[in-house]
């Protein structure tokens, strides 16, 4: 017989485990939904840095597979006061998912995560005996790939003769990151393989990661000896500068065995060297049409015309264009996947917002070391040179250098750059002697591979808004559009009603035209901001209010790009800033200067400064009491130095530079006691050296090269005990020398004319040891015993 009372309880108990399970649905829902929205972010950022590593992301695929799944469930298991008989099984569902979440948390990552520590002792552990840090690529894995372009012809036959030279046997194959090298050197194995050149070919890939010890050199050492006297090619892939030096501790048993070197930075112990070239926009687009498929048709138009704005946007590197390609091909090449990246680019991105791979590639290329100063490059417009003189005064201030040493440190860093490929140097013009001419950068610019300028933008966006050390602001046309970055809840770009903005930055860059109103930006709070950047393509352009305020700016550079002069105004603003201290202004016009009154360093570049040098009423020396520096270069309206700049008794540098209607200086310039450098170099119309420069008791070093229209030197030039250096190439006119030379003391180099050095030689019994540089630039030591 049925026991009802048993029955009955057992339903109630089954009824209070379902209400139960009801209960606790909204807890464990809340659980289950702050589990994925914490993780979720953190899993991306973990697979981003895992790439950046070329790590395994297998583990992650499979944590954001859960999550996608948590996700799902969330979304199907809601519950309404229509539905609220399902929470009972929702609750169910949900705890299980969380409960697989848990599970793959305690157990599968840790254990993935322990293998790859290990992975990375094995790596980094110098105790480790069979640490695999040095790749010996299998025969199949050292071939070229199937489709290439652009590596044959002449250029290979250039590198082979380069190769085989007699008189060398390392060759080092230098370039950008991505731009072909491992694929060339391949392909020349190959090439020379098949030539019966060598009989064996050794290839090692090493990488940033890896540190030469003994072992690896051993184990290296072992491999090229196994051919004996047989000539062996050894190729060392992507060697960072500091591993270069193996080169050296390989030894070759064979005069016709040879080393190549690939590496993104020129080797400084490898005397041959070949650059990696950047593909044709012919042979760009054969490569992006070979990744998307061999036998692909691209008569359609659209599809052509399309393909064309990719080869230009990817600038001749091959990684690009392959990954680009890879991306279409993945979508059959469709007409649809070309629109794809079109439409991408077309909003303002490029391939680095698309390909975080390829991204994660370059990033790789920066070292650590010089990170922040390639972040710098970014602030200056596409296509455009940097002044080397603006980086050095921005990282002395950004740095807290000596000033007695930061134009030596900063060019330290930009040759790095160099070296590194991340940066060419170009050269304006050559300035004789410009080695020995001390800290003199003003004739060098920097300029930058497009790619390489939207990744150190991209770079420096990766911070918050808030936390941006480097905050860049374009607006180039876009006078109907806030930046990208802009808090969604302002009201206006432009109206009054807009709040501040606070910038915690310590740099600041704009870029802006004639289509932007000059108030956009004075909601602007930026008094964080050490160094701000303007850079200008309009014929008028007014300063922001928001500098006013800007209580730790030290250095300002506004640049004008564009083909007129820009009228610069409301100068004015900078006198209130007391911590300013580096000035940088170029092709604007100056109609008056202000009190800048701790202002060390004031550069004129391509200026027109008439207007404010014949204002009679601007007292320069109280406006500028502490002015160490000042450089007037190409301002061609520029007639005579004022006065007023002759009583600032601070200055120690005063260069003149080009300014072919500069007639002279005034008597005042012996005023100048702490001057320690004078330059005033290819003035054409420079007629006088005033004889009060003998008043300059501290100058060391004196340049008046390429002055055609001067006639002589001061008679009592011999009163410049200190001088060291004196540079007068290009002053044809300077027909003999006033005898007082001959108690120049501390002379030691002297850069002229042939004609001016004879003249030089009759008083060389004198000196101690004096330097002459002829017209030939050839040194000629004369060394006599007093």
């Amino acid at each position: 017989m049925v026991d009802i009372a048993s029955l009955t309880w057992d339903l109630v108990k089954d009824a209070l485990r379902v209400v139960g399970k009801g209960l606790e649905y909204k807890s464990t829902r809340n659980n289950l939904e702050a589990a994925v929205k914490n993780l979720t972010p953190r899993v991306d950022e973990i697979e981003h840095s895992m790439k950046r590593m070329n790590l395994s992301t297998e583990l992650i695929e499979e944590l954001k597979d859960i999550l996608a799944k948590n996700r799902e469930a969330l979304g199907k298991n809601k519950i309404h006061w229509w539905n609220c008989f399902l929470a009972p099984l929702s609750q169910v569902k949900l705890s299980k998912e969380h409960t697989s979440l848990e599970r793959y948390f305690s157990v599968q990552t840790q254990l993935q995560m322990f293998q790859l520590l290990l992975k990375i002792l094995v790596v980094v552990s110098p105790q480790c005996p069979n640490n695999d840090r040095t790749v010996m690529l299998k025969d199949d894995e050292r071939l070229p790939p199937r489709f290439i372009v652009g590596l044959d012809g002449r250029y290979m036959e250039e590198m082979k003769d380069k190769l085989l030279d007699a008189h060398e046997q390392v060759l080092n194959l230098y370039g950008l990151p991505g731009s072909g090298k491992t694929t060339m050197a391949r392909k020349l194995c190959k090439n020379l393989e098949d030539e019966g050149k060598f009989k064996g070919v050794i290839f090692v890939t090493l990488g940033s990661q890896i540190k030469v010890e003994e072992a690896m050199i051993k184990e290296l050492q072992e491999k090229v000896s196994e051919y004996g006297k047989d000539s062996v090619l050894l190729v060392l892939d992507d060697v960072w500068p500091h591993s270069e030096d193996i080169v050296e501790k390989i030894n070759l048993k064979s005069s016709a065995s040879r080393i190549l070197v690939t590496s993104r930075a020129q080797m400084t112990t490898v005397t041959s060297r070949c650059q990696m070239k950047l593909l044709s926009d012919q042979d760009a687009e054969n490569l992006l049409r070979g990744s998307i498929q061999l036998n692909a048709n691209f008569d359609d138009p659209q599809r052509h015309k399309i393909l064309l704005q990719i080869v230009e946007g990817c600038k001749g590197l091959p990684l690009a264009l392959k990954f680009i390609g890879r991306k279409i091909a993945k979508k059959n090449g469709t007409i649809e996947a070309f629109e794809e990246v079109q439409s991408e680019w077309s909003q303002g991105g490029s391939i680095l917002d698309s390909h975080e791979d390829f991204l994660a590639r370059l990033q790789n290329s920066v070292d650590e070391s010089i990170k922040d100063h390639f972040l710098d490059l970014g602030l200056f417009p596409e296509d455009q040179k940097i002044p080397i003189t603006s980086l050095i005064d921005m990282w002395t201030e950004l740095h807290d250098l000596k000033e007695s040493a930061s134009s030596s440190s900063a060019y330290l860093i930009i040759q790095e750059l160099i070296t590194m490929n991340l940066a060419d140097q170009v050269i304006v013009r050559r300035t004789i002697g410009c080695d020995d001419l001390d800290k003199y950068y003003n004739n060098q610019e920097l300029v930058q591979h497009d790619l390489f300028r939207e990744l150190a933008i991209h770079m420096s966006k990766q911070e918050p808004l808030e936390k941006r050390r480097r905050l860049i602001i374009d607006l180039y046309g876009n006078q109907n559009h806030p930046p990208e970055w802009w808090p969604k809840q302002q009201p206006s770009l432009y109206g009054k009603k807009s709040k501040k903005l606070s910038v915690a930055s310590h740099i600041l860059s704009i870029s802006t035209d004639q289509n932007i109103t000059p108030d956009w930006c004075n909601n602007i709070k930026a008094a964080a901001t050490v160094v701000l950047v303007l850079n200008l393509r309009t014929s008028e352009y007014t300063l922001p209010k928001f500098i006013k305020k800007m209580k730790n700016l030290k250095v300002l550079i506004v640049t004008n790009y564009g083909y007129s002069k820009t009228d610069l105004r409301n100068l004015q603003l900078l006198g209130s800033l007391l911590s300013l201290k580096r000035i940088r202004l170029q092709k604007v016009s100056i109609p008056s200067l202000c009190d800048l009154k701790n202002v060390y360093k004031l550069s004129l570049y391509m200026c027109d400064v008439k207007k404010a040098f014949e204002n009679s009423s601007f007292n320069f020396s109280k406006a500028m009491p502490k002015l160490e520096d000042l450089s007037i270069e190409y301002c061609q309206d520029l007639v005579e130095l004022p006065t007023g700049f002759c009583l600032i008794l601070t200055m120690k540098n005063l260069t003149i530079t080009s300014c072919h209607n500069f007639i002279r200086l005034a008597e005042e310039i012996g005023n100048l006691k702490n001057l320690e450098l004078l330059r005033i170099n290819h003035c054409s119309a420079f007629e006088k050296i005033p004889d009060s420069i003998t008043e300059l008791k501290n100058l060391s070093l004196l340049d008046m090269s390429f002055c055609g229209s001067l006639r002589k030197l001061p008679d009592n030039i011999g009163e410049l005990h200190n001088l060291g250096k004196l540079y007068m190439k290009g002053c044809s006119s300077i027909q003999e020398l006033p005898e007082s030379v001959i108690r120049l003391n501390k002379l030691e180099s002297v850069t002229c004319d042939e004609d001016v050095f004879s003249s030089w030689k009759d008083f060389t019994s004198c000196f101690s040891r004096l330097n002459i540089k002829t017209a030939d630039d050839m040194d000629v030591n004369l060394n006599w015993l007093s």
